[in-house]
């Protein structure tokens, strides 16, 4: 109940502060703010079709949101729009568009439209996929789940996985029947040893046919569709080597995970990224060696996924940012571009999450 009530209550003050003069007042009361905004991909059947919805945003709808934030805010870069916060200087305030990992509909759907909108972003991209190294598993995930139900994937696992315990995890998991790919999800990105989580995975995959693997090998973009997309004003930001949970790895994995990531930019951008974003982004997966890997590589700043705007003084290390798929809840976000979820953080009331 007590859930409920704050979901509601969220809701109705989004659409005050969204469609009424509200926004206005809220907008001027609090102080200049930059709200940074991140999805994925913009949707493309024969990209990204076999992805989740909650990875995707149609062209159409990203348009439409981006039209209707501009009115109340400047369009920035995440490296300009914390120059613009800590310079002081007088002026709207700012939203910035990131997209995360590096897929090819970036350079083909995103890219276009930026141009049209006269619009900047910023992209995260891994470089192992980039470099024609294998995807992250989440991926082979999704391919298998295209082409099997939950069911199969994990008999297939099960057949090929040396991992018990997470076996058994799987199988339980399983039994329960509810909300599957969500839940065998976070038992793979978790709990399960990484090699073997991969190998197996790969193994399914390939059992279902080459046809099985195809998008795999066109779902991200290559290093000259980086570069065109630098030479266009896109800032293009780090997110490590191959999209690991940081807070799984050592400090000394984190490291180079964060650092070779950086070096592989400069080897093909050349240039020396100084925007960074948490793989995943949630709390739990980062840690104050991600803090530390990430500063000791030469990043500026780092994003996570967690909602909210940053204001003036803001940890650059930990930059909140609102998730974007097809089911974005327009006045929600327009309501934290406008402060309105800020005003209410002055009081101790945080509705946005």
């Amino acid at each position: 109940m007590k859930h409920r009530l704050k979901m509601w209550a969220r809701d109705a003050w989004a659409r005050v502060v969204a469609r009424t003069f509200v926004g206005r007042i809220t907008n001027r009361r609090v102080p200049r703010r930059l709200t940074i905004l991140t999805g994925h991909c913009v949707t493309s059947d024969e990209l990204n079709g076999f992805l989740p919805g909650d990875m995707k945003i149609r062209r159409e709808t990203l348009k439409a949101l981006l039209e209707r934030v501009r009115r109340d805010c400047d369009l920035v870069t995440v490296s300009e729009g914390l120059r613009r916060l800590e310079s002081g200087e007088p002026g709207r305030s700012m939203v910035a568009l990131t997209m995360d990992d590096g897929y090819k509909d970036n350079r083909t759907a995103l890219l276009p439209l930026l141009r049209e909108l006269d619009a900047p972003a910023t992209i995260y991209v891994e470089s192992r996929p980039l470099d024609g190294g294998p995807v992250n598993w989440s991926h082979t995930y999704f391919a298998i789940l295209a082409r099997a139900t939950p069911e199969d994937l994990v008999r297939g696992y099960l057949e090929h996985s040396r991992d018990e315990a997470t076996r058994a995890k799987l199988t339980a998991v399983l039994a329960t029947g509810d909300r599957l790919v969500y839940r065998l999800k976070r038992v793979l990105k978790y709990e399960a040893d990484a090699a073997d989580r991969d190998r197996a995975l790969d193994a399914v995959l390939a059992a279902l046919g080459e046809d099985a693997a195809a998008p795999l090998r066109t779902l991200y973009m290559s290093w000259d569709d980086a570069r065109a997309l630098a030479e266009a004003g896109v800032e293009l930001g780090g997110h490590t080597v191959s999209h690991e949970v940081l807070s799984t790895l050592s400090a000394d994995e984190q490291r180079r995970e964060v650092a070779d990531g950086r070096a592989a930019m400069r080897r093909e951008l050349g240039v020396d990224p100084v925007s960074f974003a948490y793989p995943f982004g949630r709390a739990w997966d980062w840690n104050e060696d991600s803090v530390a890997a990430c500063r000791d590589a030469g990043f500026a700043s780092a994003a996570t996924t967690h909602a909210g705007t940053n204001l003036r003084g803001v940890d650059r290390m930990r930059l909140k940012r609102w998730m974007l798929d097809d089911d974005v809840d327009v006045d929600r976000l327009v309501c934290e571009a406008r402060g309105g979820y800020e005003w209410l953080r002055r009081f101790g009331v945080d509705l946005s999450e």
